[in-house]
């Protein structure tokens, strides 16, 4: 699923150019990718594009801070936590947008939640936003995508 949504990231630019859920099934097939990971990535997208629609709009009002629930505690593991708290704290993550990625996290298979996929969910999150990235916490994001960066 992760490499069809890193393809996502890198066909589309932005997401309105992005085709039709069937559309983009058949292109995903004929980039070669098996029929059940570009199920999987669509319906992972499918509920990021929900969301999209205003599901967390009222948490950019809030002022508190955020606590994780046991439950998160749980499933999500502290680098992953520790990811989401840097973000928002740098101004890369609204708290709506903090809020769904960590829906899109919970969503996933506990043996799937690692920082590397936390960092493309957080990607497709902004994707899905049309979001600005800040230089710095960018590139970090983006070494998902391909691999972490090296001095020459």
């Amino acid at each position: 699923m992760f490499d069809v949504l890193a393809f996502l990231l890198e066909e589309f630019n932005d997401p309105d150019h992005c085709p039709a859920r069937d559309d983009l099934g058949r292109q995903l097939a004929a980039a070669g990718f098996e029929n059940e990971e570009i199920s999987d990535a669509l319906d992972w997208l499918d509920g990021l594009n929900e969301l999209n629609e205003g599901a967390y709009l009222g948490a950019n009002d809030g002022s508190g801070m955020r606590i994780f629930h046991d439950y998160e505690i749980s499933r999500l593991p502290s680098d992953v936590r520790g990811l989401i708290v840097f973000l928002e704290h740098n101004g890369a993550l609204s708290p709506a947008q903090r809020e769904m990625l960590i829906d899109r996290l919970l969503v996933m298979p506990d043996d799937e939640i690692t920082l590397p996929t936390a960092k493309l969910a957080a990607l497709m999150v902004l994707w899905a936003q049309r979001a600005e990235l800040p230089v710095l916490v960018g590139e970090d994001l983006l070494s998902a995508l391909h691999g972490e960066p090296t001095m020459q």
